[in-house]
């Protein structure tokens, strides 16, 4: 009963994809951890495109035919696979630019500073992308992609307890660091710090089993507090708003 007019009456091409689980692995799962936490729409549950000029635009978060977004997609073939899946961790990343700890902002960014994105617009915690912070480069392309936007985090959380799952939100820390940053190596004392390094490298300065390292002491504790609650950026100030966006969510 398939009108073919609109197909030249002729019975077109069809390709079908079903997605069940096949073995005992995917019915024993019951928690799954949702990424990638940098994509500045990558987590709305509706389309967004990014106007590229008069009648023109290129999609944002949307690369099939099969629902509404990417996210939508992904998650039906996952709670397809994993039936009995229960709770998805939702990480959601800013950025670090340093490895000292007293030295280190993190905060909000985006790919790109000029893109015009229909129909919504990328902010976060009241930043918009004109002010936000810019990630850096590699062969001419952004290092990472941007912090989700708030509005598509809030639409994730809800399209997560509509489906009757639970959610575990994870802030979590990329760091920003270029080759050939000049930032000193709390580590090595080496002039710049290794490109793109591993969160967990933070570290007073000195650090700890270098000269002169205040490991143990009053100054440590203060350089930590500093990449906590310092400076108008900083981890606290992360955490804060997503506890008062997840809140808002319903999460």
């Amino acid at each position: 009963r398939l009108p073919l007019a609109g197909y030249g009456n002729r019975i077109p091409q069809l390709s079908f994809e079903i997605v069940r689980p096949i073995g005992r692995l995917e019915t024993m799962v019951r928690a799954a951890t949702l990424i990638p936490g940098t994509t500045e729409f990558g987590y709305g549950t509706s389309s967004v495109v990014a106007i590229k000029g008069p009648g023109q635009f290129a999609t944002e978060n949307r690369h099939v035919a099969n629902a509404p977004s990417d996210v939508i997609a992904a998650l039906d073939d996952l709670q397809g696979v994993c039936p009995n899946l229960e709770r998805v961790a939702v990480v959601v990343a800013w950025f670090g630019n340093d490895l000292r700890a007293g030295q280190c902002s993190v905060q909000p960014g985006v790919e790109i500073a000029t893109k015009t994105t229909s129909p919504q617009a990328w902010s976060v915690d009241g930043v918009t992308r004109e002010t936000a912070y810019v990630v850096s480069q590699v062969a001419g392309r952004p290092a990472y992609g941007g912090t989700p936007s708030d509005a598509s985090v809030v639409a994730l959380i809800q399209e997560l307890k509509a489906r009757g799952l639970k959610v575990t939100f994870y802030p979590f820390v990329m760091m920003d660091v270029p080759a050939g940053n000049a930032r000193p190596d709390p580590w090595t004392g080496a002039a710049s710090q290794p490109p793109y390094p591993w969160r967990g490298r933070i570290t007073c300065d000195p650090a700890p089993g270098r000269p002169g390292s205040p490991q143990g002491t009053a100054t440590a504790a203060t350089q930590v507090a500093s990449f906590f609650t310092g400076g108008a950026w900083n981890y606290r100030r992360m955490v804060l708003h997503y506890a008062h966006l997840c809140f808002a969510a319903g999460g």
